[in-house]
């Protein structure tokens, strides 16, 4: 029998054999920063530089997010969940025209906040209709013209660059003009904590808040280093959800600080949900200043596995170090849960720990690969909710959980795992009263070989 699809709706089909298995990931980086354009505190999907410089502009002294997003790029990640904050100056340019008495006609504002817009020029100049004026917007090269505009149909212009309004009491169109320049944009550079642990004020979220409903792994808030900020990241990380994707944070040191010092940070920090890394870089794309290490951290953790440590992976984009660090120091700062990049045939992650003082659950590629046995094991299950709980369904749902633990053994991406129990040695009579469906699920991790011990000894003789 054909089904007509007229309307959005959910399509169920019934099949008696075990459900397939959603196979999932964990390498989207959520950034909150501070850009030169681009919406603020809106969600962004960036897979690309170009798409970067396109919604957010280049990088520019005082803002953050593409000194954390660039160096990342550099490690080869790909994709990126970006929110913009800005400050309280944070402004958008504008400029008011005025009518042939000088009288206020129309606003033109930039698209977003930003200096960018004060590169804007705007020019007008008689229409092609009789009383109708012509716009002209110019910006980075680009031409657009809008003709026959009158105080009536100004809400029909779509720009890239501009959003056009109507002054209140406007009584006649604008006078013509030679090509001008919108001003006071301002890019909200100088920021507080709050501005990037955000709020939620009458629904509407900002910062941190807003990357609470985003499905991202690896969170950053770009070159921050506040004990203010990490503690944030770390609450962030700890509350999130499988459904929103459970993830970890990568934490900077404040700059400056020696060895010793920076080890000094990790005595309140104790967390599986944290990073750590350490110290400030130069940066092959922005040479001359030192950046925070969040992005290259970050970058390599994108593109490895989970299942994979960080550590010994190859840093790209660093041209020198803030501070010169021995090999003795990985001593140090690994024994203070901190995880260092430094030269060593080139520059690599010389450990892969977080900040939990736990060594069973203190190795990064663990937490990761069991954050993403989790959201794969949630995400292939949804099926089952709400369904009668039966031994036929405890037996799907045992069988679809090793089938997802089976495909991670073939992969080596997990060393082995017990046959997952959904039965009624768990779901007991009170249990399934309660509408709760348990399983009981074992796996044994990969480790990395961190530590490599030969043992030589001297042969004699045959």
């Amino acid at each position: 029998m054909s089904v007509d699809y007229i309307e959005p709706r959910i399509e169920v089909i019934e099949d008696e054999s075990t459900p397939s298995v959603t196979l999932v990931t964990s390498d989207v980086i959520g950034v909150v920063g501070t850009f030169e354009k681009g919406p603020l505190n809106e969600k962004k999907t960036i897979t690309s530089l170009d798409s970067l410089v396109k919604t957010f502009g280049n990088d520019k002294a005082g803002l953050t997010g593409c000194k954390s997003i660039l160096p990342a790029m550099a490690q080869g990640a790909k994709n990126f969940v970006v929110i913009r904050i800005g400050g309280s100056t944070v402004k958008a340019a504008s400029i008011t025209l005025k009518d042939s008495s000088d009288k206020d006609s129309i606003i033109v504002t930039a698209a977003n906040e930003g200096t960018w817009g004060n590169d804007i020029l705007v020019a007008v100049a008689n229409g092609t209709a009789n009383n109708t004026f012509k716009l002209i917007v110019i910006y980075g090269g680009k031409t657009e013209t809008f003709d026959n505009l009158t105080l009536s149909n100004i809400g029909t212009v779509s720009s890239d660059y501009v959003i056009i309004s109507l002054v209140s009491g406007a009584a006649a169109i604008p006078k013509n003009i030679s090509a001008v320049p919108l001003t006071s944009g301002n890019d909200g550079a100088s920021t507080t904590d709050a501005d990037y642990i955000g709020s939620i004020v009458n629904g509407k979220r900002t910062g941190l808040k807003l990357m609470e409903t985003v499905n991202a792994n690896i969170i950053l808030c770009a070159q921050q280093s506040s004990d203010i900020i990490r503690n944030a990241l770390v609450t962030h990380c700890m509350n999130a959800i499988v459904r929103d994707g459970l993830r970890i944070s990568v934490l900077n040191p404040t700059k400056g600080l020696d060895v010793d010092k920076v080890c000094e940070l990790t005595a309140n920090l104790d967390t599986a949900r944290g990073i750590l890394t350490y110290p400030w870089n130069e940066f092959t794309d922005i040479p001359g200043q030192f950046i925070a290490p969040d992005g290259f951290y970050a970058g390599v953790l994108a593109t490895g596995g989970a299942h994979e440590s960080p550590s010994n992976k190859v840093v790209n984009g660093i041209v020198s170090q803030e501070i010169e660090l021995s090999g003795g120091d990985v001593k140090t700062l690994t024994k203070a849960r901190i995880s260092p990049i430094l030269p060593d045939s080139g520059f690599r992650i010389m450990n892969g720990v977080t900040l939990s003082s736990d060594s069973s659950s203190n190795q990064t590629n663990i937490r990761r690969e069991f954050d993403e046995i989790e959201m794969e094991i949630y995400q292939s299950t949804r099926w089952v909710k709400s369904k009668n709980i039966t031994k036929k369904i405890m037996q799907a749902v045992a069988e679809q959980i090793d089938a997802a633990l089976q495909i991670r053994k073939d992969d080596e991406k997990i060393y082995d795992f017990k046959a997952t129990v959904c039965d009624d040695t768990i779901n007991t009579p009170e249990t399934m009263a309660a509408r709760m469906l348990k399983t009981k699920i074992k796996v044994r991790p990969v480790f990395a070989a961190d530590y490599v011990d030969h043992h030589i000894e001297r042969y004699l003789g045959d």
